[in-house]
């Protein structure tokens, strides 16, 4: 991690005084949206095409990788980062369309194995055509030098979290950048869990430091991509928590002006440093991949608020 400390994106977001502190804060808050928005595409894609969950995508691929195509459930969790009851919550539908097979161990039923059938894979080809569709679409919006960095980014997250995809002696590279957009959500979701918050929470609190006095729940929704609904409930647990605060808009009795307090304006702070460093986790890239990747969040979030580029 001393790469990643002695970075100059790190220290634009530690040090407030930095001249580069507010567009430090800003990248993020890009980057985070991006992955957000390639999250949600591709989750529709999936729904829409396969009726399959990211997550049940995932877990197919561990098993077609695997030895015997076969994995405990319990390893299945620990690669993908995620709780056991996550995993088992998302067996049933695949056991019920015929893509795994489930079977308890005979001395120890509380140890399950999955195995992939023939219609499991025929349920990934299928998978791997529509979501490789839509990212070859995303990848046209990216300059030469982007799609680099996302390639060598996404093969090394590959790599680093026992997810590479070997086909004719090379990484799949689709499947490797859909697992990098899966792995960095999971390790910021899981540090920002430590703190009591979860990412849309902590997407809130950004948006409002970007945005500044007077934003409404609307034009924070806006601004994030999400539906009002989506930021209601968020919004009540960040006030609960004493991070914002709501008053009544002098213009417009109707809305409520929310801002951060100086607890919630301390722990973005005290936060953005801390998410980089989970970003870059995903790879560990080095500081000029990083700045790459950032730029590259910020033109595709940026041309996003002018015209539709997702699903």
């Amino acid at each position: 991690m001393d790469a990643v400390r002695e970075g100059t994106q790190r220290q634009a977001l530690e040090n407030r005084a930095d001249p580069r502190h507010f567009s430090a804060i800003e990248g993020e808050s890009d980057y985070l949206t991006l992955m957000n928005l390639l999250f949600k595409s591709i989750s529709q894609v999936l729904a829409g095409r396969c009726s399959i969950t990211a997550l049940q995508y995932r877990m197919l691929l561990r098993l077609l990788g695997a030895a015997g195509r076969t994995l405990r459930t319990t390893d299945l969790a620990e690669n993908l980062h995620v709780c056991a009851s996550t995993i088992s919550a998302a067996v049933p539908k695949l056991v019920e369309d015929r893509f795994v097979v489930r079977a308890e161990d005979p001395n120890d039923m509380r140890v399950v194995s999955l195995t992939l059938t023939d219609a499991g894979v025929e349920e990934i080809d299928k998978a791997d055509y529509h979501v490789g569709a839509f990212l070859q679409s995303y990848w046209r919006n990216l300059t030469p030098e982007q799609l680099e960095a996302a390639f060598a980014s996404s093969t090394n997250a590959a790599a680093l979290h026992n997810a590479t995809r070997i086909e004719n002696g090379n990484c799949r590279l689709d499947t490797a950048f859909f697992d990098a957009v899966m792995i960095s959500r999971t390790l910021t979701s899981a540090r920002l869990g430590e703190f009591g918050l979860n990412t849309s929470m902590y997407r809130i609190l950004v948006a409002l430091r970007v945005l500044g006095l007077g934003a409404t729940a609307s034009r924070v929704a806006k601004y994030l991509f999400l539906k009002s609904s989506d930021v209601t409930s968020p919004l009540k647990a960040l006030e609960a928590k004493g991070l914002i605060s709501k008053e009544r808009n002098a213009d417009n009795r109707r809305t409520k002006a929310l801002a951060l307090t100086q607890k919630g304006w301390d722990l973005v702070e005290e936060l953005a440093p801390i998410v980089h460093d989970t970003l870059l986790e995903t790879c560990r890239s080095d500081e000029g991949a990083v700045r790459v990747h950032l730029q590259a969040a910020r033109e595709v979030v940026s041309r996003e608020r002018g015209a539709s580029l997702f699903v």
